[in-house]
């Protein structure tokens, strides 16, 4: 995997992602995630999110066509090192699941046929 980016994007989010390309005006991030933290209404415990910023399922084609590119004047990039732990989410988010048997999936209807 290349280098990892860490930044705030315009509202915001907590976003990481395999850096694409950089130039001086703008910095492209290939599969970002969000990542986002709240705490636990029940213990106050923080609790990690992290979910990517457009869903493979939603992409037609080629799923290595989700590069995102961000204008640096409305971001934040951090130097941050992030935990293997994070980066092994990142890399499991972003990397969609064999089929487990021959039978059609389920169809998840995401908006309604009205």
């Amino acid at each position: 995997m290349s280098e990892i980016i860490t930044i705030s994007d315009h509202i915001g989010r907590t976003v990481v992602g395999e850096k694409v390309s950089e130039d001086k005006t703008t910095l492209t991030l290939k599969n970002p995630i969000i990542v986002h933290v709240h705490p636990n209404a029940e213990d106050g415990n923080l609790q990690v999110q992290s979910f990517p910023y457009i869903f493979m399922e939603l992409i037609k084609g080629d799923k290595d066509k989700n590069n995102w590119t961000f204008n640096k004047s409305a971001i934040v990039v951090s130097d941050v090192e992030l935990d293997d732990k994070l980066i092994q989410q990142v890399t499991q988010i972003n990397t969609p699941k064999p089929p487990e048997s021959e039978e059609e999936p389920e169809v998840v209807k995401l908006f309604s046929e009205e």
